[in-house]
């Protein structure tokens, strides 16, 4: 039997921060983590020559006050990441007023310097913060969370009391007049929520606080840096990381936590698992939580959690810029754009349901500051607003693409209006809806906040509501009492560990692992065609898949790193009868290109798969249209049909810069389909493929069904000749790639 002082259910940072300690404690510990990234939103992906970032713009404080800083020194954090210092709070642009708001005692003195007749407010406004922190800090070394119920509160916490009760809203109109001042107070309030009358003045103030005092602070290299230091810190005690394994129920025994059951996310083929621990941790959503359980315990979990409200989301459009965005004015690190002047912060709560024309966002350029996110020369950036699951869930995959593609066009066009001639040297971008949040992180309504901090849901209505009703469950997550953002989070599983280390009877366990089926040694790496390698690899015990589908290969000990993640997504040209696992790739000077060239055989890799649905579907005629490496879904696909003894015409259009670049071109000469016509363009001599190709070339075309892969640009533009040729859109299956 597999036994663990400790399983955590996800690995965000409530998680591995919770791990982290555990381990270091000496406990055994094991995390299950249903994404193949560790992290949650902590988290980076590559995107060409960038490293996007997930989800920190900046984290607050990191000053010696700063009720997180003695967790990150228990973990030796600041020893193996670095943290870059944002150079002002933020940039706020309200029409024609524009205002830059620095940290820390500056901060009050610029304010009073600029809104003289609000001086005394805020006076109190930086008082109050003051005496909140002065409270809290007494709190946390005193178990602040026995103390929220404790009958001489509003003696011992005055403010703490006072402001747990008070909306920010309804506090900032009590005590300033100025509505600049006012935008300028709340101007990033979707760092918190959507609402300033919803949001309680307790944590806003502490939150902001935190801010104001130490300022704010990028990860170098992304906020990923920040999870793997976590990961490589818990395997280093001991412990264990399993991603892409999802957690499907939470065993119990006499209302006691005693273990999970949980699967393969991607191979439904490898055996569920059943797992026993002393504890366990539950890094992921709450309301998700309530799906684990069994009765009576689900029932009992949700009825306590049953009225509390999510937060709103956030949607994010990634940008790479080919670039130094100073260099077109772009000086300043966050700025907060609104769509015009105000009048009042009621306003505030409209504008996050306005139309993309109007609504408030924030644009953030990361190379202000030595981010390490992309080359020297070119720029990582992001607009980020508010948003909400609602007004895109019930789309069609097709109106999804489209609606996705009308808010890029119209916030890039206002941030093109705000600094002219951007767009000109935009070279990629992609939007991240609630929906990708919900697919990545499975959050409830996409949001990243967990429950909105309201008057009712902050405090000691939260620590109520979100205590767990099975002994040894802990919650560790932006769902539980110190809420969202990177420093709840952190909280959430300093927390969770703390009452753990305390509460739980801890057993001794021999040191183990699990062993990883999917991790497989490189049998063989060739050279197929120019600048073309292919790589064969052991095959993963239980991987089962269909032609055209892909996986996620990951490297264990890439050689190199730099502004790149040892993962990428790659089709498997192997047919899946086959007895050994083949990728072929296109060669680059991408950290994770050359770490491939420097892999040896018997070498270790993760793959996770299977993936995608680009597969075949029944069709009287096949016709394939692929680009460069696209071709490798395809190779597969082929000889799927070869087995199948496919009678239907098979049409293959492979287009390539020249015959020496095109990879397996003999194989595809030699297929011994009995309705098989190849045709090669090879794009140095002959002409791209045109309507007039098509029309001449492609028999049956009203009769058909295309496959089309290969770079974004080509998938389109085949589309659009298809859909000319009157071809029906759902005769066309597309996969493209950047």
């Amino acid at each position: 039997m597999k036994t663990y002082n400790s399983i955590i259910i996800g690995s965000g940072l409530g998680g591995l921060t919770a791990g982290a300690l555990l381990a270091l404690w000496g406990k055994k510990v094991l995390i299950l983590e249903q994404h193949y990234i560790p992290g949650g939103c902590a988290t980076t992906f590559k995107r060409k020559d960038f490293l996007m970032e997930v989800g920190l713009h900046e984290m607050d404080g990191l000053h010696k006050e700063d009720f997180k800083y003695p967790i990150m020194e228990l973990l030796k954090i600041f020893e193996g990441i670095e943290f870059l210092k944002v150079p002002e709070l933020y940039h706020v642009k309200m029409g024609t007023f524009n205002y830059v708001l620095p940290e820390g005692y500056q901060a009050k003195i610029q304010l009073k310097r600029d809104f003289p007749k609000e001086a005394e407010a805020i006076e109190y406004f930086f008082i109050t913060i003051e005496k909140l922190y002065k409270e809290m800090y007494k709190m946390l070394h005193h178990k602040w969370l026995s103390l929220l119920t404790h009958p001489l509160m509003p003696l011992l916490y005055p403010t703490i009391v006072k402001t747990s009760k008070l909306n920010t809203g309804e506090w900032i109109d009590k005590h300033f007049k100025d509505y600049r001042l006012k935008s300028i107070l709340t101007a990033n309030m979707c760092y918190y929520t959507d609402d300033p009358y919803k949001l309680s003045l307790m944590y806003f103030l502490i939150a902001q606080g935190s801010y104001i005092n130490g300022g704010g602070h990028f990860i170098k290299g992304g906020s990923q840096a920040l999870s793997n230091y976590l990961v490589r810190l818990i395997m280093q005690h001991g412990g264990q990381v399993l991603t892409g394994k999802y957690v499907e129920e939470i065993l119990i025994e006499n209302n006691r936590a005693v273990g999970v059951t949980y699967r393969d996310t991607f191979n439904p083929a490898i055996p569920t698992e059943r797992l026993y621990a002393d504890a366990i941790v539950a890094n992921a959503a709450i309301p998700n939580i309530v799906q684990m359980l069994p009765e009576p315990q689900r029932n009992a979990l949700q009825q306590k959690i049953g009225k509390l409200q999510p937060a709103c989301s956030l949607l994010s459009i990634y940008l790479g810029f080919n670039t130094d965005l100073r260099i077109l004015g772009v000086t300043h690190y966050s700025n907060i754009i609104f769509n015009k002047n105000k009048n009042s912060l009621k306003e505030m709560r409209n504008d996050a349901h306005s139309p993309w024309s109007e609504r408030p966002f924030t644009f953030v350029n990361y190379g202000v500051i030595d981010a390490q996110l992309c080359p020297k020369g070119k720029t990582v950036a992001v607009i980020c607003t508010t948003d909400y699951l609602a007004d895109w869930e019930n789309l069609t995959p097709k109106n999804y693409q489209i609606q996705k593609e009308v808010v890029a066009k119209t916030l890039l066009t206002r941030l093109e209006t705000e600094y002219p001639t951007i767009l000109n040297y935009l070279e990629y971008y992609e939007v991240a809806t609630p929906k990708t949040i919900r697919h990545y992180t499975l959050n409830p309504k996409g949001t990243a906040y967990g429950y909105v901090q309201s008057i009712g849901q902050t405090g000691t209505n939260r620590k109520k509501a979100t205590a767990s009703p099975v002994k040894n469950l802990y919650f560790a997550s932006a769902w539980g009492p110190s809420g969202g953002g990177y420093s709840g989070a952190i909280y959430s599983g300093f927390f969770a560990a703390k009452a753990m280390n305390k509460n739980v009877k801890w057993l001794t366990y021999t040191p183990s692992k699990i062993e990883d089926a999917r991790q497989v040694r490189l049998l063989r790496k060739e050279i197929i065609a120019d600048n073309t390698l292919l790589l064969t690899f052991e095959k993963p015990k239980h991987l089962t898949y269909q032609a055209g589908q892909y996986a996620m290969l990951q490297l264990h000990e890439p050689k190199y790193t730099q502004l790149d993640i040892p993962l990428r997504p790659l089709s498997m040209v192997s047919h899946p009868s086959q007895e050994t696992l083949s990728f072929a790739m296109r060669l680059s000077n991408s950290a994770f290109k050359r770490s491939i060239v420097a892999m040896s055989v018997g070498d270790v890799a993760t793959i996770f798969a299977p993936m995608g649905d680009f597969i075949l579907r029944p069709s009287r005629h096949i016709v394939f249209f692929a680009a460069g490496i696209g071709i490798t879904p395809i190779v597969s696909m082929l000889k799927d049909l070869e087995q199948q003894h496919f009678i239907g015409q098979v049409t293959l259009c492979y287009s390539c810069k020249k015959e020496t670049a095109a990879a397996f071109h003999k194989d595809l000469q030699q297929l011994s389909l009995p309705n098989y016509t190849y045709l090669p363009i090879f794009s140095q001599t002959q002409k791209h493929i045109n309507s007039t190709y098509v029309s001449e070339h492609i028999p049956h075309l009203a009769d058909s069904l295309y496959y089309i892969v290969g770079t974004h640009s080509f998938v389109q533009g085949i589309e659009t000749i298809l859909l000319e040729q009157g071809v029906l859109r759902e005769a066309i299956i597309k996969d493209n790639f950047n």
